[in-house]
Order: structure tokens, then sequence, then C-alpha cells
């Protein structure tokens, strides 16, 4: 993932961020937009999953709809609109984009205190922002923050790296699998790429120092442990996930040291006490 140090590559920041929470979360819609140093204005500059460009350079100014709220409050916003759809799908000016949605939940990421960007995520009609989606929502900004903080330290005192992978060679491999992806017309030998990439992101953002609430997953994580407590084998949520056995199995380790214990029976009952499972 690059530093967003100028207007290029931020854009290209917040593109890969806005598909990375998408896929994350599997919501309908994801949005992103940057906020004016001086003024504070947010512009949406972002998406993935909309019907149509109509959201792209839609502006808030502070504390104006959803994104603005965002941005005034320094913390997450979310808005429910129930079973009647709206057209607001980030906020502002909610009649222009037209995308109809349900739920909308605003995410600002902050450097130093300061709101550099918003993230959204919205649902159609018919489907709510869950706690899991939610809280996987969350955890992904937080990772982002960390990214940012140390992008920023490393760019102004050139410090040494105090992540635990070498994220510029994982970022090379994502490159190349993104190139073999292409090249390769087999669904599911694309399936399985398309899994590494992910995991490959996992590992740049899930190794940087950040501090997570409590029982908090990922959404890989949640994927795996839903499927335990639908009774699969480990062969079976390997097979629906399009990984390995031995992924599933070091996914399940994860989730056993964040929630503190012992085997599959008892991460599924935390899980479900916690509200991380329906």
């Amino acid at each position: 993932m690059p530093e967003p140090r100028d207007d290029t590559v931020a854009d290209e920041f917040l593109t890969k961020a806005t598909a990375r929470l998408r896929d994350r979360t599997g919501a309908a819609l994801t949005l992103a937009g940057q906020v004016h140093p001086r003024t504070r204005t947010l512009t949406i500059c972002s998406v993935a999953g909309a019907r149509t460009d109509a959201c792209l350079g839609i502006t808030a100014a502070p504390g104006r709809g959803i994104g603005g709220r965002a941005v005034a409050l320094g913390h997450h916003v979310l808005d429910d609109y129930g079973d009647t759809p709206t057209n607001a799908s980030s906020g502002p000016r909610r009649a222009t984009c037209r995308e109809r949605v349900r739920a909308v939940l605003a995410m600002p990421l902050r450097l130093d205190g300061r709101v550099l960007y918003v993230l959204y995520l919205a649902e159609r009609a018919g489907k709510p922002i869950s706690a899991t989606t939610t809280s996987s929502a969350l955890l992904y900004v937080r990772q982002l923050e960390s990214f940012l903080a140390q992008a920023s330290l490393k760019h102004q005192t050139d410090a040494p790296r105090r992540w635990n992978v070498d994220e510029h060679a994982l970022v090379q491999i994502d490159g190349e699998l993104a190139q073999l992806s292409v090249e390769i017309t087999r669904r599911p030998v694309k399936a399985r790429i398309a899994a590494i990439r992910a995991l490959l992101a996992d590992s740049v953002l899930e190794a940087m120092p950040h501090h997570e609430a409590e029982h908090t997953l990922t959404r890989r994580e949640l994927d795996v442990l839903g499927l335990v407590a639908q009774g699969c084998s480990n062969a079976e949520a390997a097979q629906r996930l399009a990984v390995s056995p031995e992924t599933v199995k070091a996914y399940l380790r994860n989730i056993h040291g964040k929630l503190g214990v012992r085997n599959r029976t008892e991460a599924v009952n935390v899980a479900r006490r916690s509200g991380l499972l329906q």
C-alpha cells in the first residue's frame, strides 16, 4: 500500500483502501473522501460498488451530512434509514448520489489527531449494517491509521521501520499476483489468487503496531469462525474460502490467541457472548 504524500498517491491510497474495505466487509458500497487541510471540506474521490459515478466529487462542510459530522466529531457516525431506502450514499448532498441505501457508516481516518480522510460503508434496502460489520470496518480504519502514522514517521524522520514484515516485498508480490490473475482464465485459480492477495494485504496491516479492542477479530477471522460455528471442518472451511486447510489452522490459532481460548468450541462461545457472531 503506498504512502499518501501527494494528491496522486493519496488518490491511489484511497482507491485501494475503498476496495479493500468492501472486500473485507462484503458491503454493497464503500466510498472515501479527502478532507481539505484548511477548510476541512470533505470531497468524495473514490467509490467501490456504486451503480453510477454520481457520488464522485460530492462535497460536505464540517458538520453537514454524515461525512461532515464524522469530520467535526472525530469519530464514526452510523445512520440507519430503516426499511425505506434513501438516495443518500454518503451523507453530503444526499439527493445527488442516487444509490438508494438503507444504512451508512462514516469513519474518520486520522493522523496526529487531525482527520485526513473519511471512509464510508453503505448497505442498500433490506440489509442493515451489523455490529460484526461495524467492528470489522473500524478495525480496518485503525489499521490504516497505524499505517499512516508509520509512513509519516518514516518519511519525516527516516526512523527505522518497526513493522514485523517487509511490506515493500509484499506489495511487489501482490502486483505480480494481480498480473497473473489477468493472464489466467480458470475461475478456481483466480479465486485462489484473490485469496492469497487478501492474505498479503492482511499481513501488511495486521503486522503494524496498533491497539485493538478486546475480542476484536479481522473480517477473515470472522469468516473462518462463522464457518466453524456452522459445524464446518477445517477442510470444509478452506474449500469455501478458497484457501488451504493450513491457512484455516493459522487463522484459528490467531482467533484462539485473541479470544484467550484453547479450542474452537470455546472460541465460538466467547465470540457469541461478545456479539462477534450472530
